[in-house]
């Protein structure tokens, strides 16, 4: 007996198996929009279930008013050639070829424009320089449903190159509420989980260790900032509607008025000319990067910029603390495991006329 088959053919049919339990147990979010449709047309404007996207032979398109897309595929490849577009919404896109490998190389990635940092649309290179591909296994976090299988499979749409299947392509509202089958039988009897899962997919690797890049935050780290600042037992629902885009202008962000100021109702910024600042535009500046960032000179020397948002919110006042690990990989943390930001990220990446001298002698002055 050939054991080597036989064990295939057991793990193939134990795959196969599992892939059908665990798709029986969905309902889809089409079946939640029916009674929950003003929450699904919020969703649908948020780069959640925009996050893996299936290309049918013609430029994919994006909600009215969100992501402009991407205008063609990676160069010597036509629309029938990619099978899915990963992101495309706010930030980056990578791209399937049609046996569902990720391209690699040179143009490979697509980074959309963006005006806050003045940056035009353009390509660049994604993972191996050499052109070459990759097998997709990033599922877990891009998809609903999804169940790893390797290399021998079943693989979603018959595709070699997808290391896995799922349900639905993209976070859609059983990635985080939990299968819901049972729910669409019996609505009042059986209820889906409200429980946040926002740091399964918004971390990476240690949730103790922020990792960091040229002098940025690496972009999956929201819940490991949150964990390293102030805030780490506040829910991420406290100050974000999770159905609503934080792109866009949105509303994914409730507003300074119905987050950090029923909590911090003693704070009041004392500088007239500052009065009208939101809260985030020196706690939370842009120091974590997705796909592009830049570098802002200042009097003293200059700063990195990215185009997300940090959460650590906590400054330094301190001017021999280095916000990164020597070695630049990681955030740096003390002790108890607080993490700071330094006053050049809060302060000299808009004061491009000051140095940190007069950060340190001016930041208390805000309160």
């Amino acid at each position: 007996m050939n054991w080597n088959i036989l064990r295939f053919a057991c793990m193939l049919g134990f795959a196969l198996f599992f892939e059908v339990q665990a798709s029986s147990d969905f309902a889809g979010s089409e079946s939640c929009k029916t009674c929950h449709l003003k929450i699904y047309e919020l969703y649908i404007q948020s780069g959640h279930p925009h996050k893996l996207h299936k290309v049918t032979g013609e430029t994919p398109t994006f909600p009215a008013k969100t992501s402009p897309g991407v205008p063609h595929p990676p160069a010597g490849n036509q629309w029938k050639d990619i099978s899915y577009i990963v992101g495309g919404f706010g930030w980056k896109a990578r791209f399937l070829n049609e046996q569902g490998f990720i391209l690699t190389g040179e143009g490979r990635q697509y980074n959309l424009a963006n005006p806050l940092l003045d940056i035009d649309a353009h390509w660049v290179a994604y993972g191996d320089k050499k052109l070459s591909l990759k097998p997709y296994t990033c599922g877990e976090c891009h998809t609903t449903g999804w169940v790893p299988t390797g290399i021998n499979g079943p693989h979603q749409d018959g595709l070699p190159g997808i290391y896995g299947t799922w349900t639905e392509a993209g976070v859609t509202c059983e990635a985080c509420h939990g299968s819901s089958a049972a729910h669409v039988e019996a609505p009042t009897k059986v209820k889906p989980s409200t429980e946040e899962t926002c740091g399964s997919c918004h971390s990476r690797g240690e949730v103790t260790a922020i990792d960091a890049s040229s002098g940025l935050i690496k972009h999956h780290e929201q819940y490991e900032d949150l964990v390293a600042s102030p805030h780490k037992s506040l829910a991420c629902g406290s100050c974000h509607n999770p159905h609503q885009s934080t792109k866009y202008q949105l509303g994914g962000y409730k507003g300074d008025d119905n987050t950090c100021k029923t909590c911090h109702q003693g704070i009041q910024i004392k500088l007239k000319e500052k009065q009208n600042q939101t809260c985030n535009s020196c706690h939370m500046p842009f120091a974590v990067t997705s796909a592009v960032s830049t570098s802002v000179v200042h009097l003293g020397g200059s700063v990195p910029k990215g185009d997300l948002r940090t959460h650590i919110h906590r400054i330094s006042m301190e001017s021999t603390w280095k916000m990164f690990t020597d070695d630049g990989k990681f955030v740096r943390v003390d002790e108890e495991n607080k993490a700071y930001l330094t006053l050049d990220y809060a302060c000299l990446s808009c004061h491009r006329n000051k140095d940190m001298d007069w950060a340190l002698k001016n930041a208390k002055r805000i309160h």
